[in-house]
This record gives structure tokens, C-alpha cells and sequence, in this order.
């Protein structure tokens, strides 16, 4: 569901750049202090996870495909602000370093799948969670709030669609757009489910514990246990195996933006080129010694694995404050 460049009216493009920015700011700010150091190392490996996952593009039906959003399952393990911050990490290495979603469109599609899919997305969830309770309730709040997001991002990006000139299409571009999400819907809410049910039989401890949309507050010098090392690396090893192992295997039919936006007529068959030169257009590393197409997509996977991990690490590192912290303890113990 990335909305490419040259899709979006400039007026609709300015105003969810600014929703996307004021939203990524709060979520920020909202990280800041206030996680304990199981969050700030777990963002980092759930990002990695999701930009992997979301290279797997699976069949939904007759010409169409769809992939993983991840953003309950962000919300799940982390909170909404920072699930919602590993979706921005995310969006931002793959705009800039693949050209994946347009330079012009990535706060429109920030608001579609971080703040739409993490936010209000927990905001479904939570309630479904403490009114079932227990495990059962988290693995079918995650499913029902999974499927639901999809389908609530779908609208919102109809309607920018049809704010940036194909508001006579609305409905038509709505009902395709549902029809379609629908049934990506139920793959989102199939993997998630999937995923939730094995880390809670594997390390429930990772599901975010809070019911409430409050973080928990950090604990004064809390360094970085050990305890989470393996954790971390466990995880970006899954991310990396996806990217390996599942994305050479990806659907090559068009997703369900593409699909649709192809079918009525506001998407060309061939995506515009970004407006920035970017490394790895495409999902290709451009050496010579890699002319396979599917081994230089895998390759391509990797780096970007590995940044988006740095990437969303170091966000939560910074605005967590648990540098700074670790910082103080040395000083103390010296």
C-alpha cells in the first residue's frame, strides 16, 4: 500500500506530510523517557522483522497480491508511539534507499500504515484484549485489529485519492479498495496471528505488558541487560532468513494499490521513478556479479535489513534516553 510519487495532489501531499511529521513527532516525544530498555532494544529487531516480512508479497487472488503491514504487531509488542515509530523507520529506508513508496507521499503513507495501522490500531486491540483476557485474548485481539487496519488504511488512501483529483471515483476507487483489502486483510491477520501465537509460547514476555496506551516508565539506571542480546539477535537472524529465504519465493503480481489503481486508471503500469537518485531501486543491488535478479533482491534485502535495524535502533537509543543513562551509571561506577 505504498503510494508512489506523482499520485498525490500537492495540496494532499503538503497536509499528510504535515500529519505524518506532527504524528511522528509525538510518537517521539512520547518514546522519550518513558520506555524501559526491553522496548528501546526491541524496536530495532521489530522493525528489521516487518521491512523483511513486508518483501514477501503473497496471492490473494486472480492478478493481485498483498504483504504484511506489521503494524499491530508492532503496537502489540511495543505500544502503539513506538510501533508507530518502527513503521516510520521502516518507510524511510524504503523510500530512500529502494525508491518503495514516493518521496511526495511518505507522510500520506505514514498516516495509512503507522499512525492508521499502529495507533488506532492498538486502539482496537487494547479493548478486545482486556474484554477476552489472557493469551486467547491477545492472539484474536491482534487478528480481529489486524484485519481491521488494513481495511482502515484502504480507506484513507482512497480518500486521498480522491482528494488529489479522482473525487468523482470515489466510491469506485472505495469499493475496489475494500474489495481487494479484504482479502490482504485476512493474510495480515493470518501472519500476525501466527507470529503472536509463537512468541507467546516461545517468550510471552515480549507482548507489550501495559493495557492502557501509557508506556511503562523507565526505571533510573537501568542499564541494557544481557538477558536481551540473544533476543535481539535471534530476531534479526529471523529477519534475515525471511529476506534470504521467502523473498526470492515473493508473488510478482501487483499489489492491492497497484492492482486497483492499474484497473481504474489513476496508476500507470509502470511506476514513476523517484524524484531522489536512490542505491537500490527496486530492490535491486546494481553489481556486476549479481545479473540473477532474485540474488540481487536478496542481497538488496539484507542491506536494507540490517539499515532499517540501525536505523530504528538508533532512534530508540536517542530519544529514549537509555544512552544517556548508561552514560550516567559509568559515570557513577568510575
Amino acid at each position: 500500500m505504498h503510494i508512489p510519487d506523482a499520485v498525490l495532489d500537492p495540496r494532499v501531499a503538503a497536509l499528510t506530510g504535515i500529519l505524518g511529521a506532527a504524528g511522528l513527532f509525538y510518537g517521539l516525544k512520547s518514546v522519550e523517557g518513558q520506555l524501559k530498555e526491553r522496548t528501546t532494544s526491541l524496536m530495532g529487531m521489530m522493525s528489521a522483522f516487518i521491512f523483511a516480512a513486508q518483501m514477501v508479497n503473497f496471492p490473494v487472488g486472480p492478478g493481485v497480491s498483498g504483504h504484511l503491514l506489521g503494524s499491530v504487531l508492532a503496537a502489540a509488542m511495543l505500544g502503539p508511539w513506538a510501533g508507530a515509530v518502527v513503521i516510520a523507520a521502516v518507510l524511510i529506508v524504503q523510500c530512500f534507499l529502494f525508491g518503495d513508496g514516493g518521496l511526495t507521499a511518505l507522510g500520506a503513507n505514514f498516516v495509512n500504515m503507522g499512525l492508521i495501522g499502529s495507533v488506532v490500531g492498538y486502539a482496537i486491540y487494547a479493548p478486545i484484549r482486556r474484554w477476552i483476557g489472557g493469551q486467547r485474548g491477545i492472539l484474536i485481539a491482534a487478528m480481529i485489529a489486524a484485519w481491521f487496519t488494513v481495511l482502515l488504511a484502504a480507506g484513507a488512501c482512497a480518500a486521498e485519492l480522491s482528494a488529489s483529483g479522482n473525487h468523482r471515483d470515489f466510491f469506485r476507487v472505495l469499493s475496489w479498495m475494500a474489495l481487494v483489502h479484504a482479502l490482504i486483510g485476512l493474510g495480515e491477520a493470518i501472519i500476525t496471528g501466527l507470529v503472536v501465537r509463537f512468541i507467546l509460547l516461545t517468550r510471552p514476555d515480549l507482548i507489550e505488558q501495559d493495557p492502557t496506551f501509557a508506556l511503562e516508565p523507565q526505571v533510573p539506571g537501568d542499564g541494557p541487560p544481557r538477558r536481551w542480546l540473544a533476543t535481539i539477535l535471534g530476531g534479526l537472524g529471523v529477519a534475515l532468513a525471511v529476506v534470504v529465504f521467502l523473498s526470492p519465493l515473493a508473488s510478482e503480481l501487483p499489489d492491492g494499490l497497484e492492482f486497483v489503481g492499474q484497473r481504474i486508471g489513476f496508476l500507470a503500469a509502470e511506476s514513476p521513478s523517484s524524484p531522489i537518485p536512490v542505491p537500490m531501486p527496486d530492490y535491486q543491488l546494481p553489481l556486476p556479479s549479481l545479473e540473477h535478479v532474485k540474488a540481487a533482491t536478496a542481497v538488496a534485502g539484507l542491506v536494507g535489513t540490517l539499515v532499517v535495524f540501525a536505523v530504528s535502533w538508533g532512534l530508540a537509543r536517542v530519544f529514549s534516553g537509555a544512552g544517556r543513562r548508561s552514560e550516567r551509571a559509568s559515570a557513577d561506577a568510575a
